[in-house]
């Protein structure tokens, strides 16, 4: 039996659009034997057109299609709980890429732990790293280096002004020790 899911992709989209749209498909079709996403007609040939030149049944189709789908509404659901920006954190944002011309641009998340603190770093960056994941809030695209996503889990990022100054505020709750909020805050 067969669940069905939402649809994003189906039998007859081509192989290089759903590898460049989505990514993280590549390993599922892989798991297959779909070996099509790095071959130089997958931008012409249908996920059902590669699976049958492959040998690969149309029940089974039906399932890798599935499998795709799922994969990416589990990576779309994962993608908006771990790092939240506020819509003033957003907007600051915003208006710095828009100053410094790099609109379209994300933002990295880096994290040093320093062994009894963690600190934080916000940068512009135009796309990830093979080691990075990408989280998506308020239309903002936050990369953060896979070993620490386990660690920001959760995670706030918000834009304060005080009578102490203005900057990004960082509130992880999953720090221990010393401030864990980065950017030079008080401890709550």
């Amino acid at each position: 039996m067969v669940v069905q899911t939402k649809q994003l992709v189906t039998k007859d989209m081509t192989i290089g659009e759903v590898v460049n749209k989505y990514p993280e498909t590549t390993s599922v079709m892989l798991s297959y034997g779909l070996h099509c996403v790095g071959c130089a007609v997958n931008p012409f040939e249908t996920i059902e057109n590669g699976c049958l030149g492959h040998g690969i049944d149309e029940k089974t189709i039906e399932k890798l299609v599935n499998d795709i789908n799922k994969t990416i509404e589990n990576k779309d659901k994962r993608i908006e709980n771990v790092v939240s920006i506020t819509q003033n954190a957003a907007k600051k944002f915003k208006e710095f890429m828009k100053e410094e011309k790099l609109e379209g641009y994300s933002i990295r998340l880096s994290i040093v732990d320093t062994g009894s603190t963690l600190q934080y770093n916000l940068d512009f960056a135009d796309k990830p790293s093979e080691n990075e994941e990408i989280f998506i809030n308020n239309n903002i695209k936050i990369f953060v280096e896979k070993e620490f996503v386990n660690i920001v889990k959760g995670t706030e990022i918000d834009y304060v002004e005080n009578e102490r100054g203005s900057g990004f505020k960082i509130d992880n709750p999953n720090s221990h020790g010393g401030c864990g909020q980065g950017c030079g805050c008080s401890e709550k």
